[in-house]
C-alpha cells in the first residue's frame, strides 16, 4: 500500500488499509497455545543481544532506536508491505490518506539494496522535474543512499516547504548521472481528471485516476457528470485511465468498481483466520453511471493493488476491455494495528481475489490487448514489479468460484493494434495526447466498441 509521506511514506502499494487495534492477545500473536520453551528462548536471546549492545557498542545506543529498528525489521523480514511506524510515521500516514501532504510527489521502494523510483505522482515536484519511474536514487543532496533503509531514505527526502533537495539518479539508457534540484511543495493530490475526445462514433469520455484516495469516488461521479454535461448526455464510450496508479483505499476500490458496475463481485479477501475472510459485491443502487457504454481501461506495469482491483473486476465481469501492459502485482492487504503512544503496525493479514478465484500476487492482471508504451524495450530492471521485491508473496492457489461470463469478443479493430508504437512515433509527452500511444489505441478500440456485448455478469 502504500502511502505517501512527503514523497512516499513507504515504496510498497496499499491494496485497502484496515484499522484495528493493539489489544490482540500474546496467545493470539503466538498460536493458540501458550508460548513454547523455544519461543521464550529466542526471546531471551533478543534481550540478550540487547544488552550486550547497550553495554559495549561503540557509543551508547538510543534504547528507542534499537527497539525501532527490531521491531520493524521484525515486520519489514516477513514481506514488503509489513512495517512499524513511530508515531511521527504514524500522523503522516494519516494526513496522506487525505491526499494531501508535504514533499516531492515520489513513489519509491527499495529493491536489491538499490531505491528505485516507482512512479512520479502527477502534477509534483517529481514529475515536473522529469523524474521517470525506473530510475534509481544514488545520491540525496550529495550523500549516497548505498545502505539507506526506505524509511531513513524517505526521512531524508522530508523536508520544510519551500526548501530544496538535490537527487542524484541514475536511469535506463543513459551513461550520466542525472541530477535533479526540487523544491518541497504541499502535494495535493487531484486523483481524478477528465476531459472528451472527439471519435467518428460519438464523443469519448476520458477520466485519468491517479490514486484511490478518500475522494477517488466522488470525484470519478463528478467526472462522469461532468463528461455527460459537456457531450449534452451523449457519450459513445468511456476511457478508465489507471496506468501507474500505486493503489490506496480498498473501499475506494470497491466503491469506483461500483461506479462501472450493476452487480457481480468486485474483490474477496482470505487471510489466515476466517474472521480475516471478506467479499464485495457491487450494488445495483446507484449502479453503472455510464449506462453501460463500452468501457476501456488502461494499464501498464505501475498499475497496482487498489487499481489491480478495479481492473480486474471491470475486465472478469465483462463490463471492460483492458489495453496496456501486465500490471504490478500486489495482491495483499494490510491491517493497521495503533499501538496509543508508540505509533502503529502496518501488518500483512490477508490477500486479496479476483471474481475468478484468482490472487493477483505476484502475477498481476494480463491485459485483453497487449500495447506498449514505446518502441524501445525496457530494461528488464526497469520493469520493476511485486515479485522482484524482497520477501514478496508466492501467488497461492486458487479458491472456488463462481463460473464467470464468457469473454466479450473483442472488436475487429483489435486485431489491427499493433504491440508497440512505430519507430518513428514521436517521444512520449503527457502533455500531448497525441504522443501517447496507449492512449491512442484505447480511443481506436473504444470507437469501435459498441453496447452489446458489454453487460455486466449476474451474481449467479
Amino acid at each position: 500500500m502504500k502511502f505517501r509521506s512527503g514523497l512516499m511514506l513507504s515504496a510498497v502499494f496499499a491494496a485497502g488499509l484496515v484499522i484495528g487495534t493493539a489489544t490482540t492477545p500474546i496467545t493470539r500473536a503466538l498460536g493458540q497455545d501458550a508460548p513454547s520453551d523455544s519461543t521464550y528462548q529466542q526471546l531471551s536471546l533478543f534481550g540478550d543481544i540487547f544488552e550486550r549492545i547497550k553495554a559495549n557498542y561503540v557509543v551508547d545506543p538510543p534504547s528507542d532506536k534499537l527497539i525501532y529498528n527490531a521491531v520493524n525489521g521484525m515486520l519489514a523480514g516477513l514481506d514488503p508491505h509489513s512495517s512499524y511506524m513511530n508515531e511521527k510515521q504514524y500522523a503522516d500516514m494519516q494526513v496522506e490518506t487525505t491526499g494531501q501532504f508535504g514533499g516531492l510527489g515520489l513513489e519509491v521502494t527499495q529493491a536489491s539494496g538499490l531505491l528505485k523510483v516507482i512512479t512520479p505522482i502527477d502534477d509534483t515536484p517529481a514529475s515536473r522535474a522529469g523524474i521517470q519511474a525506473g530510475d534509481i536514487i544514488v545520491s540525496i543532496d550529495g550523500h549516497t543512499t548505498d545502505g539507506l533503509n526506505l524509511n531513513d531514505a524517505v526521512d531524508k527526502m522530508r523536508g520544510p516547504v519551500g526548501s530544496q533537495i538535490t537527487l542524484t539518479l541514475k536511469r535506463n539508457g543513459i551513461d550520466t548521472p542525472v541530477v535533479v534540484t526540487l523544491t518541497r511543495e504541499i502535494i495535493q493530490i487531484q486523483a481524478v481528471k477528465d476531459r472528451l475526445f472527439s471519435s467518428a462514433a460519438g464523443e469519448i469520455g476520458y477520466i485519468r485516476l491517479a490514486s484511490f484516495s478518500e475522494n477517488a469516488d466522488p470525484d470519478i461521479r463528478k467526472a462522469i457528470t461532468a463528461l455527460q454535461g459537456q457531450a449534452h448526455g451523449h457519450i459513445h464510450a468511456y476511457i478508465l485511465d489507471m496506468r501507474d496508479n500505486p493503489g490506496g483505499l480498498l473501499d475506494q476500490a470497491v466503491a469506483v468498481a461500483n461506479d462501472f458496475l450493476n452487480n457481480g463481485e468486485i474483490v474477496s479477501t482470505h487471510g489466515r483466520h476466517p474472521e480475516d475472510d471478506s467479499v464485495w459485491y457491487a450494488q445495483s443502487d446507484p449502479g453503472d453511471l455510464t449506462g453501460g457504454a463500452p468501457l476501456v481501461v488502461l494499464t501498464n506495469e505501475g498499475t497496482a493493488s487498489a487499481a489491480e482491483i478495479v481492473t480486474a473486476a471491470l475486465q472478469q465481469n465483462r463490463r471492460a476491455i483492458v489495453l496496456g501492459m501486465r500490471t504490478f502485482g500486489k495482491g495483499s492487504v494490510q491491517t493497521i494495528v495503533p499501538i496509543p503512544g508508540n505509533g502503529a503496525l502496518r501488518m500483512t493479514t490477508a490477500l486479496y481475489y479476483t471474481p475468478s478465484g484468482k490472487s493477483i500476487q505476484d502475477y498481476g492482471v494480463t491485459p485483453d490487448i497487449k500495447v506498449a508504451e514505446t518502441a524501445t524495450p525496457q530494461d528488464e530492471f526497469a520493469n520493476l514489479r511485486e515479485s522482484d521485491l524482497l520477501n514478496s508473496f508466492q501467488n497461492p492457489s486458487g479458491i472456488t468460484a463462481p463460473s464467470l461470463p464468457p469473454p466479450v469478443p473483442l472488436p475487429a479493430v483489435a486485431k489491427t493494434i499493433p504491440a508497440a508504437p512505430p519507430a518513428n512515433w514521436p517521444a512520449l509527452d503527457l502533455t500531448k495526447p497525441a504522443t501517447d500511444f496507449q492512449l491512442q489505441m484505447g480511443l481506436k478500440l473504444a470507437a469501435a466498441m459498441t453496447e452489446t456485448g458489454t453487460s455486466t455478469a449476474s451474481n449467479n
